[in-house]
């Protein structure tokens, strides 16, 4: 008898980086980014010398947001495939 290459009991195994523990502590970071760059406008736009250099944590923040939506939007699907799988069986 021939070994099915791909059985259907495996469970696809995640990488490290890519684990909901590790996911959540990058989601953390970024929210700390986020205060951190939404700070940085704020005292850009207090001072007039610093206007020409809001761009800097305004930029920060769009790339922040970004990817925090990007890991959001994973954690989420992930947790809705669990709860499809978890129906089926």
């Amino acid at each position: 008898m021939k070994i099915d290459a791909n059985p259907l009991f495996r469970r696809v195994i995640t990488p490290w980086y890519d684990s909901n523990a590790a996911c959540w502590i990058v989601l953390i970071f970024l929210v700390a980014v986020i205060l951190f760059s939404v700070a940085g406008i704020v005292v850009a736009r207090s001072q007039p010398d610093y206007y020409p250099h809001t761009w800097l944590p305004a930029t920060l923040l769009a790339l922040s947001v970004s990817v925090a939506g990007s890991v959001a939007f994973r954690l989420i699907k992930r947790r809705y495939d669990q709860q499809v799988q978890s129906r089926e069986f």
